[in-house]
């Protein structure tokens, strides 16, 4: 037998060569073991930063499992890959929600227990002075009734609306955190944004408060009212604009973050599903698809996944996940209730939602953990129709509407302070039908669109913050 390392000839039954297993060469060889080592690791350490650089741009870790850590959203993404792998595009096909019809975030709420047909959804009735400003409101609830602080403009016609499309430029609007009032909110006054004969409705904010998007049925195709998404700068004497044409009805449109894409459900393809327009591209594209109705959708704050309402074939709706890219189809809720509305909080880690009890007479504004992936929690469970709940960016106050009459109609805003419980009901306008608060991404009021005479107008509630405690 001769040594492997130095070739000499060993004598019988010696493994190990006297000359090259001394103590002092195997220190010797051990030490140019650590010495390779270290240079194999930083010679991969360098290359690896290299071609993140060139190839990711610095964030090599969104593209690993390192991502799913680092956001709720991206981790209950990753939890249905497994799920969603199944087809190559997500697919409801089990699916069946009953019609929304143009009041997309169905303001008079049933499900398909109610009749084997699809049952639309529509506006709940409104009778001129339903609203009882007497303050009939319980020794918890403080009634505030204000009249309208803006004046009556008059009604704008559809010729006087520009009806080109309107597109984004290629700047790409910040999504730093927008700064939040601390303390309790308090409601202080209102604002009309979009007032006119047409229906003006599903109003929500940009991430930066600059640009107002909406749904309105101001223009006619085929000599029939549909609406449209139309956006304008957050005043009353701005002129709307048509961002993109569409050739069904686009309800709840709603910005990414970056104001760079609009989601919304239509009943272009039918039944209703969601869809995500680009407006850098001006390209739209579905993000369901099947034999189901998907509608009610909300972005997370991150943009990277949409909340909406969809239902498995003869049971009741539920909340789902959907990545913004159309992958990653995730349920979030199974009740045998009838769950929507969802709304999410400002870390992206809770959804706020309705779950109807009884039709048009009760409904509770619930809550859900999404990482870890909870059960639903009641946040407002009484005997009242509680519904279309918001919850404050500063995680202070939850705004919904609560129906007073057993028909869906007296629908009144109301605030509910989470730390203390206590709740404020707020008629800005007296006598209306208050629908959908939205609130501003900087606390400083919401959204909503109020019911007078049949024509649905949007406003913004006003807010101050006080401190906690007064």
């Amino acid at each position: 037998m001769y040594c492997f390392r130095c070739g000499s000839k060993l004598p019988s039954r010696v493994v190990n060569c006297p000359d090259c297993d001394t103590l002092q060469k195997r220190r010797q060889r051990y030490r140019r073991r650590m010495i390779l080592g270290l240079f194999i690791f930083l010679a991969g350490a360098v290359a690896g930063s290299l071609f993140d650089t060139v190839v990711f741009k610095g964030r090599a870790w969104e593209h690993s499992f390192l991502g799913a850590l680092n956001s709720p959203e991206t981790a209950s993404q990753a939890a249905v890959v497994a799920q969603s792998s199944a087809s190559n595009q997500p697919d409801l096909t089990a699916v069946s929600v009953p019609d929304t019809g143009p009041d997309g975030q169905a303001e008079v709420a049933t499900s398909a227990i109610e009749s084997a047909d699809a049952v639309g959804f529509h506006e709940a009735p409104t009778a001129q002075g339903v609203i009882d400003q007497t303050g009939n409101a319980s020794a918890s609830i403080q009634t505030v009734a204000a009249s309208e602080t803006m004046g009556v403009v008059a009604s704008q016609s559809a010729d006087q609306i520009p009806v080109g499309v309107a597109k984004i430029a290629d700047v790409t609007v910040p999504v730093a955190s927008v700064p939040i009032k601390l303390g309790r909110l308090v409601y202080a006054s209102v604002d009309t944004l979009e007032k006119g004969s047409s229906s003006n409705y599903h109003g929500s904010l940009s991430r930066d408060g600059s640009e107002l998007i909406f749904s309105s049925n101001r223009l006619k195709v085929n000599g029939k009212s549909i609406y449209q998404c139309f956006s304008k700068k957050p005043m009353l004497a701005d002129q709307p604009v048509r961002v993109f044409e569409w050739a069904g009805n686009v309800w709840t449109p709603e910005l990414t973050p970056d104001g760079g894409k609009i989601v919304f459900s239509s009943d272009s393809a039918s039944p209703e599903h969601l869809f995500v327009y680009d407006r850098r591209t001006s390209k739209a594209k579905a993000l369901t698809s099947g034999d189901s109705k998907n509608m009610m959708c909300a972005v997370s704050p991150d943009g990277r996944l949409v909340a909406f309402v969809s239902s498995q074939k003869g049971g009741a709706n539920n909340i789902w996940l959907i990545g913004i890219d159309g992958d990653n189809l995730l349920q979030l809720t199974s009740s045998p209730e009838d769950d929507r509305e969802p709304r999410w909080s400002t870390d992206g880690s809770t959804l706020y939602f309705s779950r109807i009890y009884t039709y048009m007479k009760k409904s509770h504004i619930m809550k859900i953990q999404l990482n870890p992936l909870g059960e639903a929690q009641p946040v407002v469970a009484d005997e009242h129709r509680n519904w279309l709940p918001d919850i404050s960016p500063d995680g202070s106050a939850l705004a919904y509407v609560r129906s007073e009459s057993d028909d869906g109609s007296k629908n009144v805003l109301v605030i509910r302070q989470l730390l203390s419980g206590d709740e404020v009901v707020i008629r800005p306008l007296g006598k209306a039908d208050y629908f959908r608060p939205v609130w501003a991404a900087d606390s400083s009021g919401f959204v909503f669109h109020a019911s007078i005479a049949n024509n649905r107008n949007l406003y913004f509630a006003r807010f101050k913050s006080e401190p906690q405690g007064n």
